[in-house]
């Protein structure tokens, strides 16, 4: 499905029109906010609050959450746009345990595409 990388939500506006125009749906570690569009490649961003701790935490966080979709992104529809905002929970959860919870958060949106893992 997802031909390309990922390309990413930088500024503030997009992720608010995410936020203001399209779905949400979340899983025990992720929150996710979607926008389907019919621009070329999936734009992803992830906003990771303060209350996670240090810059070195919060990077970290981001850094595994941005793999996670990376991970799926063959099997995710070409042109939604996604922010990811992790639970309080999620920073203490193995990489396996994130990819999980971001697959079912995509998945009860819709998004995912039936593309099996070895296609990737």
């Amino acid at each position: 499905m997802c031909a390309g990388p990922l390309e990413r939500l930088a500024s503030e506006k997009e992720f608010r029109r995410v936020y203001r125009e399209g779905g949400r749906r979340s899983s025990p570690l992720v929150v996710i906010r979607y926008l389907p569009g019919d621009r070329g490649g999936v734009r992803l961003g992830v906003a990771v609050g303060r209350r996670f701790g240090s810059a070195v935490r919060r990077n970290r966080l981001r850094r595994r959450l941005r793999e996670a979709v990376r991970a799926l992104a063959r099997r995710i529809a070409p042109g939604t746009e996604i922010v990811v905002t992790p639970r309080e929970s999620a920073a203490e959860a193995s990489f396996s345990e994130l990819r999980g919870s971001v697959e079912q958060a995509l998945g009860s949106a819709g998004l995912l595409g039936d593309q099996g893992e070895g296609a990737q």
